[in-house]
């Protein structure tokens, strides 16, 4: 069975929200989306008479998408080439599909790193509430000096 699609019913092209209802409905700030507007990665943002930005669902679908691999580290260049890539149409797919794959692959290398991080504050969380109900002794954190080292040179 085929997932369904995060851009499901993001087609619309009407223009009709606000950077701050963007930014409300997608979690993110709305220098967030100024910026990604400012750097050319959203195809087709409409402006008012009054210079307003008005994104339609469209323009959140793209969003979500130069958002997403934003957070997975991929640098503003490569993003605006892939969106380049996208608009060029089918004959970029190979390549785009090779950029995907790279950028899922680093995802995971960083889940990897957080389930480690996540292991070890989880360690830390039961040893604390452990001596917070009165039991046993702190004895899993580095030892700290009990007293500056000199740095003053022997005479």
């Amino acid at each position: 069975m085929k997932k369904p699609s995060p851009f499901e019913g993001l087609s619309d092209r009407t223009p009709k929200y606000t950077v701050k209802e963007v930014a409300d409905k997608l979690g993110m700030t709305t220098y967030t989306v100024r910026y990604y507007d400012n750097a050319g990665l959203i195809p087709g943002v409409d402006r008012t008479g009054g210079n307003i930005r008005m994104f339609s669902d469209h323009n959140l679908a793209w969003l979500q998408l130069i958002h997403c691999l934003r957070m997975t580290g991929l640098p503003i260049d490569e993003v605006r080439h892939y969106i380049k890539m996208c608009l060029k149409g089918e004959s970029t797919i190979p390549e785009r599909a090779e950029l995907i794959f790279k950028q899922e692959k680093v995802l995971r290398e960083q889940l990897k790193m957080l389930k480690k991080q996540m292991d070890i504050l989880a360690y830390k969380k039961q040893h604390y509430q452990e001596l917070l109900a009165g039991h046993g002794a702190d004895r899993c954190n580095p030892k700290v000096l009990l007293e500056e080292p000199s740095i003053v040179p022997a005479e």
